[in-house]
């Protein structure tokens, strides 16, 4: 996955901001295609306001990334929601052993999200095109 970006400063650090995209704004099913931008964190390089970068993202690890994102809560969910249902618990806590399952997904998300950040684009300067 590629996409160009503009370098600017927010409170003092460098990001990318990524305009969508037609069919981004034609989905609306994530955040990106909510919002006019979405900003992404830049790695350590040598970049300036106003810079044009491109964004690559491995395949790989774009979907590595949503499937973890995804996935892993909703697995959970189910998870909960048929242990639970195994046991013959009642219908209500059926239900709240499902949500414990979405918490769980969740708080596994957050604590690996020093991990994930590797999951990251690289950015480097796009080429300048001869007028």
């Amino acid at each position: 996955m590629k996409r160009e970006a503009t370098v600017i400063e927010v409170n003092g650090r460098l990001v990318a901001e990524v305009v969508r995209t037609e069919a981004c704004q034609q989905c609306r099913a994530c955040q990106f295609g909510q919002t006019e931008s979405i900003l992404v964190e830049l790695p350590k390089g040598n970049f300036h306001p106003g810079d044009r970068v491109e964004l690559t993202l491995e395949e790989g690890r774009f979907a590595r990334a949503s499937l973890l994102a995804y996935a892993l809560p909703v697995l959970l969910l189910f998870v909960g929601l048929l242990a639970a249902a195994f046991l013959n618990f009642p219908e209500i806590w059926q239900a709240a052993c499902a949500l414990a399952g979405l918490g769980l997904g969740l708080l596994i998300i957050k604590i690996l999200e020093p991990r994930l950040r590797r999951l990251r684009p690289e950015a480097r300067p796009c080429e300048k095109k001869e007028e």
